[in-house]
């Protein structure tokens, strides 16, 4: 199946299919009980976890969501893993994972995390009642963030250093305490909370904060939502201060502190950078880390800006690479399920895309397991050309190395001067491989 993935780019079983035996066997794989989605994520966690040992690590993770309103003609409305969305008469599932990503090299590891739910129509109508904000947070669809942070530190557990990093709907007191010797937190603040010892909020307290420092910024240009803005090259101002964020009086536990020490770090666009009916880009970060001088706050931000490369593997998932939304299964439970599958084929080919040129010497195994990497080295031989220029330059078993043998499997002719191979030639290349993992299989098998 991952083979066929790669082959046609689609997630259609319609279009992954050779025949319609094929059709049945994918769909029978797909919906059967004994393949549940808690062993396919357990599977992928398990694989992230022995490859973070010693490294600082990144975990970043957020949410995303699959709609297949397109789809309603065959999928059936009372489907029980299939439920309502944002919008009325929407109906699927969402997907929150944990991406763990190597702090000083960038390369996405794994998953440490993955959530997938939909929710109930009691859910819809219980969000908008005043009770819902006092439910205990366990009860609350936003636990997933807490959760995320408290199944990553167990599932990480060998890493040298974790550090879990997410967006505005992860500023949640109880996420603060997660914090640790081994683990830190840079989330992005969402509300202007109250501090302890001070009249003014953390808002407030900030933008009286002198300005430590500045960075310049290229400012990609935005045409959709609410916040539309022109590309620029702007200069962003730095701030930072140490702060006590209090307990929510809604908050009802009486186990948690009733304040917490966070460092908070703003960058803010400069006022005299900012066109006319354009609002200033801010980020507002509150971190565990100890933040004392302008590099520690340049540092911050710069962990955070790594917060894109989820977005890119979403993007993979989606309509920019393996069109998960077009899949044609006839239910949710299969859907969720192809999607768990489909998220590991779309970090793989992120990996690889990463491989490219990466003169680092991390480990093929990153990408390829144990009893592949042989296979890569006899491929190796095979796709090094006559002249040095074509020759794989990179030290045997490493992600680059490995990379550079899928690039030319996909079609890239291994030049220096010919523009680095791009996710099709990537995908093209990983299903080659994967046919030349079943053949040496096999004929291991026949020799046995």
């Amino acid at each position: 199946m991952v083979t066929q993935m790669l082959k046609k780019n689609t997630v259609v079983l319609n279009q992954l299919a050779q025949g319609r035996s094929a059709l049945v066997g994918f769909s029978r794989f797909l919906n059967n009980e004994r393949i549940t989605t808690d062993a396919l994520i357990e599977s992928a966690v398990q694989r992230c976890s022995q490859l973070v040992e010693g490294r600082h690590v990144l975990v970043i993770n957020d949410t995303t969501d699959f709609n297949f309103r397109d789809h309603s003609n065959y999928l059936d409305a009372d489907d029980e893993h299939l439920g309502p969305m944002s919008n009325e008469g929407d109906m699927g599932f969402y997907l929150h994972p944990g991406l763990v990503i190597d702090a000083q090299e960038g390369i996405n590891l794994g998953l440490s995390y993955i959530k997938i739910w939909n929710r109930e129509q009691s859910d819809i109508r219980g969000r908008g009642n005043k009770s819902y904000v006092h439910l205990p947070l366990e009860k609350k669809e936003t636990y997933r963030w807490l959760e995320c942070g408290m199944e990553s530190k167990k599932s990480l557990q060998k890493a040298q250093h974790i550090t879990i990093i997410a967006d505005r709907e992860s500023d949640i007191y109880q996420e603060f305490t997660l914090g640790d010797d081994k683990t830190d937190l840079i989330i992005r603040s969402s509300q202007n909370r109250s501090l302890e010892n001070s009249s003014n909020k953390l808002y407030e307290v900030l933008s009286e904060t002198e300005c430590c420092g500045e960075y310049d910024l290229c400012i990609r240009e935005n045409k959709k939502g609410k916040s539309k803005r022109k590309e620029r090259d702007t200069i962003m101002e730095v701030r930072y201060r140490k702060v006590k964020i209090c307990k929510p009086s809604t908050i009802k536990d009486l186990s948690l502190p009733n304040s917490i020490e966070l460092y908070a770090v703003e960058a803010r666009e400069k006022p005299s950078c900012v066109p006319a009916g354009e609002k200033a880009i801010c980020w507002r970060l509150l971190t565990t880390y100890t933040v004392d001088q302008l590099s520690d706050a340049s540092q911050i931000i710069q962990l955070y800006s790594k917060r894109w490369q989820i977005e890119m593997l979403f993007g993979t998932m989606k309509s920019k690479g393996l069109n998960f939304g077009a899949s044609e299964l006839e239910s949710g439970c299969g859907l969720k399920r192809l999607c768990i599958i489909v998220l590991q084929v779309a970090l793989k080919i992120n990996q690889l895309s990463q491989g490219r040129g990466n003169e680092k010497e991390q480990s093929a195994q990153i990408c390829f397991s144990q009893e592949q990497i042989p296979v890569l080295q006899a491929l190796s031989n095979r796709y090094d050309g006559k002249t040095e220029k074509q020759k794989n330059p990179y030290q045997p078993s490493t992600l680059a190395w490995a990379t550079w043998i899928i690039a030319r499997m996909g079609g890239w002719k291994g030049y220096a001067t010919e523009s680095q191979p791009g996710n099709k030639t990537m995908r093209i290349g990983l299903m080659q491989f994967e046919n030349v993992i079943i053949g040496w299989s096999l004929a291991k098998n026949l020799c046995a």
